[in-house]
């Protein structure tokens, strides 16, 4: 009788973890009053209720003059290109709120 050895290939199916890099462009922000803010929730377990009350303190607190409120599709996944570049084109900084 003999023998032989045998392997097992095990395959990762996770994508490899590549850091994405975007510069800043454009001048720091010395103040919040009179900008534009954007929010985008991940859709997960209150994201919602603490982006809402944080967009009444940049209004309330911190003289925003206006936030806009945008949303992930799902939060497994990355959010849509066309929103990311739709609140860069509108807005002085952007805020991607996590929760769970």
């Amino acid at each position: 009788m003999s023998s032989t050895a045998g392997f097992i290939q095990v395959l990762d199916p996770c994508p490899a973890d590549i850091p994405e890099h975007k510069e800043v462009t454009g001048e720091l922000l010395s103040s919040l009053k009179g900008k534009t803010i954007g929010l985008v929730e991940n859709r997960k377990f209150h994201a919602d209720t603490f982006l809402k009350e944080l967009q009444s303190v940049l209004k309330s607190e911190y003289g925003a003059e206006k936030v806009i409120y945008a949303q992930k599709f799902t939060m497994s996944r990355p959010c849509a290109e066309e929103t990311i570049e739709a609140l860069i084109k509108d807005c002085d900084a952007i805020v991607h709120g996590v929760a769970d």
